[in-house]
């Protein structure tokens, strides 16, 4: 029951300032090119800054964690193809070189991208309570803190994609249950899953890696086109920099 309660809040808090967000969205949508860019920046340092640092600390080899990140970028680039080409057949857009073509596909990549390390994070709380049952809340508490950045940056996204806020709280709260689901997996399957973890924490390491690089900047550049330097800077080496100091002080 305690593992439970910690997978319910670390979900829960993690959600905070996603909710915090979009109570402001009219505001918000103003400024949507610099949460853009916090976003790419929240998604690169939570990349390099925490996913694979821990990976690499917790293998005596680590050519193969960055095996996975190689992994993990490659299956969502392949996935984001898939997505586009059906969405293609489907709608049977007159220009296939279309800009909108390519964002459509967006949105599952974030969410997809979001569960795996949400079940993850859940993985993470259960091994730590399982080491010592009072690191599980400071594991709780530790992933809540550094996931709040990322979740802002995922609901500017879907808010600028056209979702409406009903949508995007009802799929990030199902999101946000595979915390759970992961707590769960880990306790019961501590062993084997404490073995896999570091590939599969760089794994989604890759995923963060493309969504920044594929589609977040280049959704930047797309609408900053020549304008703007500093305003987009400065959001972007934010995100950076409060997702890096956050994992430093919950590590």
């Amino acid at each position: 029951m305690t593992l439970i309660l910690y997978g319910l809040l670390g979900g829960a808090l993690s959600l905070i300032g996603g909710v915090l967000l979009l109570w402001q969205s009219a505001a918000i949508k103003k400024i949507m090119t610099l949460l853009l860019a916090f976003a790419a920046g929240s998604f690169l340092a939570v990349s390099f800054l925490d996913l694979i640092p821990e990976a690499v600390e917790s293998v005596t080899e680590p050519h193969r964690v960055f095996i996975a990140v190689l992994v993990g970028f490659f299956v969502f680039f392949s996935l984001e193809r898939l997505i586009m080409r059906h969405m293609h057949t489907n709608h049977r857009a007159e220009n296939p070189l279309d800009h909108k073509e390519h964002t459509e596909s967006l949105p599952w990549l974030i969410i997809t991208g979001d569960s795996f390390h949400n079940f993850l994070d859940g993985v993470a709380i259960a091994l730590a309570y399982v080491a010592e049952p009072a690191l599980g809340l400071t594991a709780t508490l530790a992933i809540a803190a550094h996931e709040v950045p990322q979740e802002i940056g995922d609901f500017s996204i879907l808010l600028d994609l056209g979702w409406s806020k009903a949508k995007i709280i009802t799929v990030n709260l199902l999101s946000s249950l595979l915390t759970l689901l992961g707590v769960l997996a880990g306790y019961l399957a501590a062993q084997s899953l404490e073995v896999a973890l570091p590939y599969l924490l760089a794994g989604v390491a890759g995923i963060f890696l493309y969504i920044a690089a594929s589609d977040l900047i280049p959704e930047i550049h797309h609408r900053a086109a020549h304008k703007h330097v500093y305003r987009i800077l400065i959001p972007f080496v934010a995100g950076l920099l409060i997702m890096g100091y956050l994992v430093t002080v919950t590590h």
